[in-house]
């Protein structure tokens, strides 16, 4: 037994790390593709994505979330970061692995079967600070916009 280290029970350990795989669509004219939500009655607006199925890649969540939520296909995958949120209020701590998609076919793009999903648009750098995004990384979206070097982790203000 080691002194001074505090053992864990398995109580203790949950609950779970939420994993959600989301997606950069970046146009030809530099705009970025966000999906409009709403829930609870709030209307907020996030990158494409969604939760990661346990045994299924973090690459293939993001396609097949990318072709639930606006029934597009790209040709790969880039991770371009990574971001968490934890509450401690609630014990909800979610990952966001941000990919970048490689050459994002939108000549069919529409809403697909994601129910929450009631809309999408496009938007650049001076747009993206003026709408509701969750999470709180509109500093590194804006980067992204503007072809800025982001940092590859970091913890995020959890927003209610």
């Amino acid at each position: 037994m080691l002194i001074g280290v505090k053992q864990v029970s398995s109580i203790e350990k949950s609950p779970e790390i939420r994993i959600r795989v989301t997606v950069l669509l970046k146009r030809q004219d530099g705009k970025i593709c966000f999906v409009r939500h709403r829930k609870d009655g709030r209307v907020y607006w996030l990158l494409p994505g969604g939760g990661q199925d346990p045994l299924e890649s973090a690459k293939d969540a993001g396609k097949r979330e990318l072709f639930e939520e606006l029934q597009i296909k790209v040709d790969e995958l880039n991770l371009v970061f990574i971001r968490e949120s934890i509450d401690p209020t609630s014990l909800r701590h979610i990952q966001f692995m941000v990919f970048e998609g490689i050459n994002p076919d939108f000549s069919d793009l529409q809403t697909g079967i994601d129910e929450r999903v009631e809309g999408y648009d496009f938007f650049d750098a001076d747009e993206i600070e003026t709408h509701t995004i969750y999470p709180a990384m509109k500093e590194d979206l804006i980067r992204y916009a503007t072809n800025q070097k982001i940092e590859l982790f970091k913890t995020l203000e959890w927003i209610p």
